[in-house]
């Protein structure tokens, strides 16, 4: 089975897998980032098993032919670029929040600075179910509009090389409008 392609449905299956072993404590925020580069980047089952072979797992959650799974909506496709500039981290930043910044903050996504040289995109959905608890169990319903689910996230990170270079990743799952600012971001 290792020797096969993987196809996109399985990358973005241990993309979320990742998420889930993120969110449980067993990798950084590091790991997380570079493993899901990793994935995007991978063709093989052989490759995909690496990436999470120090990770446990339940044989009920091994990517595999099973049933098809529902595209995003709006076109959100998961992505990896990985982008090479003379500038320096800060002024790459700041280029970034000029250019994918308003196509994400216009998607419903939130922005968080946790570095000087990182950017953290995030959009919460509401579930359908919340709003059917609230008009069916009106008043005590209500309560149920105050949850949230994540939706999706896009990191951007910016790392100066020994070169004088910048290299900056960019790993997530937005709109097209964003990934065509990507392509802006690369010149």
């Amino acid at each position: 089975m290792s020797t096969f392609r993987a196809s996109d449905e399985d990358r973005q299956f241990v993309a979320e897998s990742l998420r889930g072993d993120l969110l449980a404590g067993r990798l950084s925020v590091e790991e997380y980032e570079d493993r899901v580069a990793r994935v995007y980047r991978s063709a093989t089952y052989a490759e995909l098993d690496a990436i999470v072979a120090d990770l446990p797992w339940e044989p009920s959650s091994v990517p595999g032919p099973g049933p098809r799974r529902r595209r995003p909506l709006f076109g959100q496709r998961p992505f990896s670029v990985r982008i090479s500039s003379p500038e320096q981290p800060a002024v790459v930043i700041a280029e970034a929040m000029r250019t994918i910044g308003p196509h994400l903050l216009g998607s419903g996504y939130s922005m968080k600075r946790p570095a000087e040289n990182q950017l953290v995109f995030t959009r919460y959905r509401r579930p359908v179910w919340t709003i059917l608890v609230a008009i069916f169990f009106f008043p005590f319903g209500l309560f149920a509009l105050m949850h949230k689910a994540r939706g999706a996230q896009v990191f951007v990170n910016a790392n100066a090389t020994d070169e004088g270079r910048t290299l900056v990743d960019v790993v997530g799952v937005a709109p097209a409008g964003v990934r065509r600012a990507l392509l802006e971001l690369e010149r």
